[in-house]
């Protein structure tokens, strides 16, 4: 009987197990701001809202427009791709 009852425990532990879906991998979707005069990666646009300078004062705001924070330059959209991590993106 002991027997029987775990091997009924065991089948519903397996069941279970196969049934639970993965959790959702994040994804990053990014776009690569570059500086037209002096050709620098300044940052990444991430998820279409959040932007992000690759060192620190790489993008600055002027009337409320991205330049590159080392040239003053106009920055414009370069490479753009998907990634999980925020390692991957580049």
């Amino acid at each position: 009987m002991t027997m029987t009852a775990g091997l009924d425990q065991a089948q519903t532990d397996a069941s279970t197990m196969h049934t639970e879906a993965p959790p959702p991998r994040v994804r990053i979707s990014w776009v690569e701001l570059t500086c037209l005069p002096c050709g620098e990666v300044a940052g990444y646009i991430e998820n279409e809202r959040l932007v992000r300078p690759v060192y620190p004062g790489g993008i600055r705001l002027e009337r409320g427009r991205p330049r590159c924070g080392r040239c003053s330059g106009l920055l414009f959209s370069g490479n753009r791709g998907e990634a999980n991590t925020r390692e991957a993106i580049g």
